[in-house]
């Protein structure tokens, strides 16, 4: 049953999720986390970072976020923010990408209906915290859905785009409920497992060689995501490897510019797995290099050649 629509009046943040640990944003509609001080760092007793887009709460909280508190919830409805799962929550994110024409390419909410169906479940959207997105028409996206679960501990399952559907994605964190522009539809007393039935699509694939994050702030997170967004793309099949290497860099510009992962790490590992495909032997590595840098441009990441 619809709740309400997120705006700046009483907790935007549904009361189940308000336990975990959030990263407030710069401004609404943007994914930089709120800026901060040098002397906020210094007062942490933590080194001040030399680039200055990395003086945010991101750094000065060493990815840990910060607990729930009226006036965060207040600066979450006003400028937006993050939501760290940290290994206890799963976000299921559904995007709808768009066609040149402007019509989605695969409805991935009807996609998913039918495989909970087909396993004897039921997608339900009033099970759990059901957010509202509002897409991003910039990267040829319509509007989709965020689904929040709980972690199963008997159950870990693979980070990442699901192989069937990689327009459906399983993240360790992911936008706020209750930031701008978003509904959320539902506020349970408790926030389920996530279903059995999704844990199997996502599956226990073995894990790609531990490629290391260059920065240490995403932890086990930015891992797996990686993890899953390589594994993705390495199962692209002819016609579809172009278009799956921009989604894999825009999916991997995101770790970049939230601070999870060194762009040169980010950039090597999209190319080797664009060699694996063969792109840079039928493209050229000017043509695979601009795919990446497009992809890094739509999530404001920095971009730095492969060495």
């Amino acid at each position: 049953m619809p709740k309400r629509e997120s705006r700046c009046s009483g907790y935007v943040v549904p009361a189940v999720l308000r336990g975990a640990m959030f990263v407030p944003g710069q401004a609404p509609g943007r994914r930089e986390p709120a800026r901060v001080t040098s002397g906020a760092f210094t007062a942490a007793g933590l080194p001040v970072p030399g680039d200055p887009a990395q003086r945010n709460v991101y750094q000065l909280t060493r990815r840990k976020g910060l607990p729930w508190t009226p006036g965060l919830d207040g600066h979450i409805c006003r400028r937006g923010g993050e939501l760290l799962g940290r290994g206890e929550l799963i976000l299921v994110d559904i995007d709808s990408p768009a066609a040149v024409d402007g019509t989605p390419l695969v409805n991935a909410v009807r996609w998913l209906a039918d495989r909970a169906v087909e396993a004897g479940g039921l997608l339900d959207l009033s099970a759990t915290v059901s957010v509202r997105t509002p897409g991003h028409p910039d990267s040829g996206h319509l509007p989709g859905w965020h689904l929040w679960y709980r972690a199963g501990p008997a159950c870990p399952v693979r980070m990442g785009p699901l192989a069937g559907c990689h327009a459906v994605e399983l993240r360790p964190r992911g936008t706020c409920p209750g930031s701008p522009g978003y509904v959320v539809w539902a506020e349970p007393d408790q926030l389920p497992v996530l279903p059995p039935w999704i844990a199997a699509l996502a599956g226990h694939l073995p894990r790609l060689p531990a490629i290391s994050t260059g920065t240490g702030h995403g932890g086990w997170g930015a891992q797996a995501r990686l993890d899953g967004i390589i594994g993705r793309l390495l199962a692209a099949r002819r016609g579809e490897r172009n278009r799956l290497l921009f989604w894999a860099s825009l999916r991997i510009g995101e770790l970049v510019a939230d601070g999870d992962l060194d762009t040169g790490v980010a950039v090597r590992a999209l190319t080797d797995a664009a060699a694996r495909l063969g792109l840079v032997r039928e493209d050229g590595q000017r043509a695979v290099a601009a795919t990446i840098r497009s992809g890094f441009e739509h999530a404001e990441a920095e971009y730095e050649p492969s060495r």
